[in-house]
């Protein structure tokens, strides 16, 4: 049993049980939202190159406006699309909001005193704000230890910028955002010109800035240490691309800020390059999310062939989640509850903490819900790919089994059919020699007894005689359809003395080769021998006037098997219409678990093939009419 400590991600009654993205957008038109902050990104961009390009304070205005301009698309790029494909997350949006932020910074190129100081303190919130979503990542609200480093980053402002503000006559902005040399605007803000105590508050600014960026490595790296493999496999794309900048950050404030230490171009060009790129990881996320829930789809499409255990379907699901914890429970519509693969009812409680679950359906209906890692909350589009091949696995598996049963049903009621018919016939048979013909038989011996009572010549007697004779071919021909419903040579002598009979009695010439295949169930015989006499009536229909024909038995094994062949006319049989005779004669074998096959050309003649388990009972049958 599942304890308390597992979350409900979906709220059943709320939501809709068809299967379909719920959390990922992939798929769905752009919203105009969406397009409109683009736009005002793109302008924004636009904005801050202008506003650097022609502020004269930046040392390399070329340079820093499109650093600005690069990071402003890449947090842009990265926020849209996240919006665009995970809509219930807030990444997305605090993406966006790091865009404005980096957007503002471009005013620290700017000549006037008052909007320089607007950019260097946007820097600053775009600084920490970036660390916010390092620590935060895959969520959107950081925890625990990740508090410390945040307010490291506080610290570094509170302790060492914003003295350095009051103190200093002029503040050179953060190195993410680039440096005024010797041309930085008169600070707006400064309460007292003090050099000696802003010499001491850049020095507590420096060393925060270090403690900052090293404990934001110190962070990412037990974080990735201690995560899951599933949460592993979020950070990995992010991480990658972010812990060069951080480490250059923090090489800068050691460096620069504390060691007095000088950076050329090329390590400028690797400042500047390491923070362009840190964004797109944010990107890499999202595209390797969905390339890896791709593949996913792709292992279980391929590994669900067939009808495997619910025990393989579960393992092969935590192998594809990458969670070895993760469980497969259904839902039980008539006791509205869940249970697992065993049998046993699972508590799925809406709490949260611990391990969390998602429900999937199909036609309004709930089928199962998927208990799985928390980490994987923040990877909706593998839990939808995985949900919805395993729904898909076991609807196939239960559209199996009904047609199973439905085909099981269809051969039930055809040996039903056809245990009836035989039974029938043997009704009529009896009933006609027992009854009929015993009263024919009777009004027999009253017409002799009739004859004796009259003179031979005369006309009554002439017509009685008449009538006797006619009488005797009438009982003779009701003898003969009395057999012909049952043999009693096929009753009595099995199915090769019935098969000899009817070759003895066809109409066209049989050469005749049938083995000894023994005893077995009356239907069984029943069909075999009406396939032959079906068979051979066809040959006499069909196959022309000098035709001849051929009738073979035999038994290989457990299969009695049988051929009728002749050497007529022949048909186009992949094109003929079946006729009711090869349908009845399919009927039969089918009903008896027995396989006909039809082989025939024009000009070279008919071959009809039979092959029954005889100690298969109770199984279908399939029917091949081919060439």
């Amino acid at each position: 049993m599942i304890s308390s400590a597992v979350r409900h991600e979906v709220d059943f009654e709320a939501r809709d049980a068809e299967i379909g993205p719920r959390n990922s957008g992939f798929g769905r038109p752009l919203r105009r939202s969406d397009l409109a902050l683009a736009a005002v990104a793109g302008l924004g961009a636009c904005v801050a190159v202008v506003i650097v390009s022609t502020g004269g304070v930046a040392s390399n205005p070329t340079a820093f406006a499109a650093v600005l301009a690069a990071n402003t698309v890449t947090y842009a790029l990265a926020g849209l699309l996240w919006r665009y494909a995970r809509p219930s997350s807030a990444v997305g949006t605090l993406l966006l909001g790091q865009t404005a932020l980096i957007i503002l910074t471009s005013l620290a190129g700017s000549s006037v005193p008052e909007l320089y100081l607007v950019g260097i303190l946007a820097g600053w919130a775009a600084a920490i704000g970036a660390t916010w979503l390092l620590l935060a990542f895959p969520g959107a609200r950081p925890g625990g230890s990740a508090w410390i480093v945040i307010w490291l980053a506080f610290g570094a402002f509170v302790l060492g910028e914003l003295p350095l503000i009051l103190t200093a006559s002029t503040v050179p902005g953060l190195p993410a955002v680039g440096r005024c040399i010797g041309t930085c605007p008169a600070n707006p803000a400064l309460v007292a010109d003090a050099g000696g105590a802003a010499g001491a508050f850049r020095h507590v600014e420096a060393t925060l800035q270090a403690l900052w960026a090293s404990g934001l490595l110190l962070f990412m790296g037990l974080n990735f240490a201690r995560a899951t493999r599933p949460r592993r496999r979020s950070l990995t794309p992010l991480y990658a691309a972010a812990v060069p900048f951080v480490a250059a950050f923090a090489a800068n404030a050691v460096a620069a800020d504390l060691g007095g230490v000088t950076f050329g171009a090329g390590a400028l060009a690797v400042f500047v390059g390491t923070r362009i790129v840190a964004p797109l990881g944010f990107i890499a996320g999202l595209l390797f999310a969905r390339a890896y829930a791709g593949e996913a789809l792709e292992l279980m499409a391929g590994r669900l062939v067939g009808r495997p255990s619910v025990a393989a379907v579960e393992q092969l699901v935590r192998r594809v989640l990458d969670d070895p914890q993760a469980r497969l429970v259904f839902w039980l519509p008539r006791r509205e509850h869940f249970v697992d693969r065993h049998g046993t009812r699972v508590f799925l409680e809406p709490e949260n903490e611990g391990v969390t679950w998602r429900a999937f359906g199909h036609g309004g209906a709930q089928i199962l819900a998927l208990v799985h890692d928390a980490a994987l909350s923040e990877d909706p589009e593998l839990v939808e790919a995985v949900g919805a091949a395993t729904v898909l696995a076991f609807e196939n598996r239960r559209l199996q089994q009904d047609l199973l049963d439905s085909v099981d049903e269809l051969r039930a009621s055809q040996r039903r059919l056809v245990g009836a018919a035989s039974s029938e016939r043997r009704k009529i048979e009896r009933d006609l020699h027992d009854g009929v013909q015993q009263k024919l038989v009777a009004l027999r011996i009253q017409l002799e007894l009739a004859l004796e009572l009259v003179e031979d010549e005369s006309v009554a007697g002439g017509r009685l005689a008449g009538i006797s004779a006619a009488f005797d071919d009438a009982l003779d021909d009701l003898r003969s359809v009395a057999h012909g419903i049952y043999p009693p040579l096929l009753a009595d002598g099995g199915l090769v003395a019935g098969l000899q009979d009817a070759a003895r009695r066809s109409t066209v010439p049989v050469a005749l080769g049938v083995a000894d295949v023994g005893r077995f169930s009356e239907d069984c015989e029943a069909a075999v021998y009406y396939c032959c006499l079906e068979a051979l009536q066809n040959v006499d229909k069909h196959a022309g006037p000098d035709a001849a024909a051929s009738l073979r038995l035999w038994r290989d094994g457990r299969v009695v098997a049988f051929s009728v062949s002749d050497d007529g006319v022949g048909f186009d049989a992949p094109l003929a219409a079946r006729g009711a005779g090869l349908t009845n004669m399919a009927d039969r074998m089918g009903a008896v678990g027995g396989l006909l096959h039809v082989r025939s050309a024009p000009g070279e003649g008919t071959t009809v093939e039979g092959r029954l388990p005889v100690e298969a009972r109770g199984r279908g049958a399939r029917s091949v009419l081919g060439v």
